[in-house]
């Protein structure tokens, strides 16, 4: 045996609740002494009551869980990591400017290093939050994985983004169709083709492919990318139903009768391989038709709040008992990777837009941000809960600090809600990944952050400094923001 973690009051996420094993009763009551979790070869071995547990002086190594949660680690669900070099660059501006004006004139001046620096930051930033599995969706993502998911030891499902509409579009108007160019979109269609066997032998790596949107993908290239990944059981990522941007393009190129999900519906894209991302820019009627074809969905409602101000429709997506999971999609907009932090934003946004104070519960949110992301992304037999025989990935996180005390275990847990709607993320003590210590004690294990920040100081100003006269050319109201002297 590796390791044992003793003293710890469990949470499982096992069946539909939250599995709490506290003591020696596996159900809500508190029991004597506490719950344990035992990990061989990078699987756990057992997780129950500390009373039936292995022999501790079998392990290695004992980790002391007491005035703790252990927990599946957190699977941040959908993120563009790289953008994180640009936290700060764009917001506060109409939807329909936040991509073209604000966001695009900024990206499309990075290179590789500033990609790669930029998703180093939002990986340990992520990671320090408790995650342990991040879905990646970007361009040439093999090599965001080369360069920084496997040095750090941490689980990516990497999803190679698909569109054929040309980086330069900020000087098209709204209701002006993106011109699409099919070598471009059948390169990116390669590229995800080599995905499954470049990483086929790493077991913490699951390839997939990302279309990006129905407005950036023909219907052609669309029917063959989902080809492709029925033929490797893999999932198809489709930022779906996610703006007004997106729904002036659909009508202008389809119908003005026509949206998102009609199309997609017509071209036989809504199975069980599609993940939904987004989607609150669907009727009611059309995501319960997604949900009902078999498709997953995955919100992040600090980006699409922030960004479209808008609450996207996880709550309501439960209750169709379609999968869902939650994400932080890119700093730029919600300013952050912190998986606690949204699944607070979740409870909260979702109880504003229902107006009622039980929609989403803090059980649920933990839900969505464990076995809920992984069940999504197509992994659930592999991570989101533990049990005997799934991958070690699990965290530890410190329920006697200031803003998590106090913790109770009778008549009931105060530490469930106190996780989602009190902790920071600088709770999270350890983080293991295939039973691999990745942070111990609130410390990275083989990670340096202090360098990490500086590297993206430093290309940010560059990056800022080249894109600076095309920034303001592209005239989003941020730059008035800077000529009123706001920003």
């Amino acid at each position: 045996m590796d390791t044992l973690v003793t003293n710890a009051t469990l949470l499982t996420m096992r069946g539909e609740r939250l599995g709490i094993v506290d003591g020696d009763s596996p159900a809500q009551g508190a029991g004597e002494g506490g719950g344990a979790l035992a990990v061989d070869d990078g699987r756990i071995e057992y997780v129950g009551p500390e009373s039936e547990a292995p022999d501790p002086s079998d392990a290695d190594e004992l980790v002391d869980a007491a005035g703790g949660v252990v927990m599946p680690g957190l699977v941040n669900a959908h993120t563009h990591m790289a953008h994180t070099l640009l936290r700060g660059g764009a917001q506060d501006v109409p939807e329909i400017e936040w991509m073209n004006r604000a966001l695009g004139p900024l990206s499309a001046h990075a290179d590789v290093g500033d990609r790669v620096a930029g998703t180093r930051l939002g990986v340990l930033e992520a990671v320090r939050g408790g995650a342990t599995t991040i879905c990646e969706y970007a361009g040439e993502v093999g090599a965001l994985v080369e360069a920084v998911y496997q040095p750090l030891g941490v689980d990516v499902v990497a999803v190679e983004t698909i569109n054929e509409v040309p980086d330069e579009r900020d000087d098209l108007g709204p209701r002006e169709l993106y011109p699409f160019d099919r070598d471009q979109g059948e390169r990116a269609l390669s590229r995800a083709d080599r995905l499954f066997e470049q990483f086929g032998d790493d077991p913490l790596v699951t390839p997939a492919y990302g279309p990006q949107a129905l407005d950036m993908v023909s219907p052609e290239l669309l029917r063959t990318v989902q080809q492709h990944a029925r033929e490797r059981g893999a999932k198809l990522h489709l930022h779906t139903a996610q703006g007004e941007r997106e729904a002036i393009q659909i009508e202008e190129r389809y119908g003005e009768d026509e949206s998102t999900v009609s199309v997609l519906d017509d071209l036989g894209i809504v199975d069980d391989s599609l993940v939904a991302v987004h989607c609150h820019g669907a009727t009611p009627e059309e995501r319960r038709q997604l949900a009902d074809g078999g498709a997953a969905m995955l919100g992040c409602p600090s980006s699409i709040a922030g960004i479209d101000g808008v609450v996207p429709p996880v709550a309501e997506f439960r209750e169709y008992g379609a999968p869902v999971g939650i994400g932080t999609d890119q700093a730029p907009g919600p300013g952050h990777h912190s998986m606690f932090r949204e699944a607070r934003t979740a409870a909260t946004l979702s109880k504003v837009e229902h107006t009622d104070p039980t929609a989403l519960t803090a059980p649920a949110a933990l839900r969505l941000a464990t076995v809920g992301g992984a069940a999504a992304l197509g992994i659930d037999d592999e991570v989101g809960t533990l049990e005997a025989g799934t991958r070690a990935d699990f965290i530890v996180v410190d329920t006697d600090r200031l803003s998590t005390a106090p913790a109770v275990e009778s008549p009931l847990h105060t530490a469930v809600p106190n996780l989602v709607y009190s902790t920071t993320g600088r709770e999270v003590r350890d983080v293991f990944v295939a039973g691999e210590s990745i942070l111990r004690d609130g410390a990275f294990v083989d990670a340096d952050p202090e360098a990490v920040v500086a590297e993206a100081t430093d290309r940010a100003r560059a990056l800022y400094d080249r894109a600076s006269e095309d920034w303001r050319a592209a005239g989003s109201e941020l730059v008035e923001a800077v000529d009123d002297g706001w920003l």
